[in-house]
């Protein structure tokens, strides 16, 4: 497309190997998305060809370092090198085990190549060294598979319709907006059989498809590294290390007000523990929750001063707590839990009279080789659901979310937002092996 950083030349590789990693100012979907969403490809090159989950991280890395010092003019991004093989791991890993789901070698015809359409689009790397070794077309009575633990998981998978209503409790305005969600549940939290990494996971997305909300709003994952599980009559319990991707984006509902939250933990690992227990004997009533504690370290969050190049956010490091408790009786669901978030921006872009009258008009926004403005920043999202199951497969929902931020900055003033989104959704279970 002749963009102005793929004019690579002998002279701009050999500064890349000589300079020094720097962040950079791309924009926020570029740095926190699609930098792990490449990751993810690179890492799937290796796993699709039949390397195990550890042996495929060279290679994500490999890939990065590649991209950064060979690929581009402008100097190697210090982000990017720990964003895009580390998220891209959380990615990766994920979409590589759904797509291998879909893929079913006994189907002919318009199926099949819907199965193989569709796992592609989830797992591109996948689709592609098909194509090439001719597992695409090649007919077999069952699907070969080079890991044979991939292939029958407890799975749940819900998609949702919903009504978003955002609300910027700092103007009083609000806005409404139609989206899409999916979540998925993939292996079991809860088993005495030998774990592999990520095989139990949770994932989510929020597609906006009516409205001035960013297509992709939000997307999570967690994912078992390491876990030891252990059991009494009633209860059930998972501890272990997760790894951790959570990426949340949104507009201003309103010309002029802030952004209701922009915030991002791309690479980020803990120690969590699980729990699931049985009240009563007769209609019993299911108590379950989670609780995470963790090390980010690459996040990021909004900056109220910090615009250079396309950038409007701080990068940093920090920790994060995760809660949650639900109760489940029958056809009632409801939930109510919490994500805090901490981050430390310790590297701002120059003394205190250039944080507060900006940069000079001359200067390379390619080199600021800042984190954003100098502080750190609270921030986190509290809600609360309940749902009602209409029948097998579909349900109606509500939730209520509160976001809020508080950003201190060493040599501006700080700042406090505070928003609210309500959310009504339908929702169909499409798969669910419990069934």
């Amino acid at each position: 497309m002749n963009a102005g950083y793929a004019r690579v030349t002998g002279r701009s590789i050999k500064n890349n190997l000589k300079h020094q990693f720097l962040w950079d100012n791309d924009n926020f979907d570029t740095n926190l998305f699609w930098h792990p969403y490449t990751g993810g490809l690179y890492f799937n090159a290796a796993r699709s060809n039949g390397l195990s989950f550890w042996q495929s991280i060279p290679f994500a890395v490999g890939g990065s370092y590649l991209w950064e010092l060979f690929y581009e003019t402008q100097p190697p991004s210090l982000n990017d090198i720990i964003a895009t093989p580390v998220g891209g791991i959380a990615l990766g890993e994920m979409t590589h085990r759904v797509s291998r789901l879909i893929l079913d070698d006994s189907k002919r015809g318009w199926e099949r190549f819907g199965r193989e359409l569709l796992a592609g689009i989830i797992s591109p790397m996948d689709l592609f060294n098909r194509l090439l070794n001719g597992d695409a077309r090649r007919y077999r009575s069952i699907t070969y598979d080079y890991e044979p633990s991939l292939a029958h998981p407890s799975l749940l998978i819900n998609l949702s319709v919903m009504d978003r209503f955002l609300i910027d409790l700092n103007k009083n305005r609000n806005n409404f907006d139609w989206a899409l969600s999916a979540k998925i549940a993939y292996g079991q939290p809860f088993t005495e059989d030998t774990r592999t990494p990520y095989d139990f996971f949770t994932g989510e997305a929020d597609f906006n498809l009516i409205g001035n909300q960013p297509f992709l709003s939000n997307v999570s994952v967690v994912g078992l590294i390491w876990g030891k599980e252990w059991q009494t009559e009633k209860n059930n319990w998972l501890a272990g290390i997760f790894q951790h991707y959570d990426y949340y984006n949104s507009n201003p509902v309103v010309d002029g007000g802030k952004i209701p939250y922009e915030f991002a933990e791309t690479a980020s690992f803990g120690g969590g523990m699980l729990g699931k227990m049985q009240i009563g004997k007769t209609k019993p009533v299911h108590l379950y929750g989670h609780l995470y504690a963790n090390w980010i370290l690459l996040g990021a969050n909004e900056s109220d001063y910090f615009h250079v190049n396309k950038r409007n956010y701080n990068m940093g490091s920090g920790y994060s707590i995760k809660s949650s408790v639900g109760l489940l009786k029958q056809r009632w669901n409801i939930a109510w839990g919490f994500k805090l978030y901490q981050l430390f921006t310790n590297r701002g872009y120059g003394a205190e009279e250039i944080e507060i009258n900006g940069l000079p008009e001359n200067a390379n926004a390619d080199y600021v080789n800042a984190q954003g403005n100098k502080g750190n920043t609270l921030l986190g999202m509290t809600y609360f659901s309940i749902g009602f199951r209409l029948s097998r497969r579909i349900s109606l929902n509500a939730e209520q979310r509160f976001y809020f931020r508080n950003t201190h900055y060493t040599y501006l003033n700080d700042v406090e937002t505070q928003s609210t989104e309500n959310r009504i959704k339908i929702t169909y279970t499409l798969f669910d092996t419990e069934l």
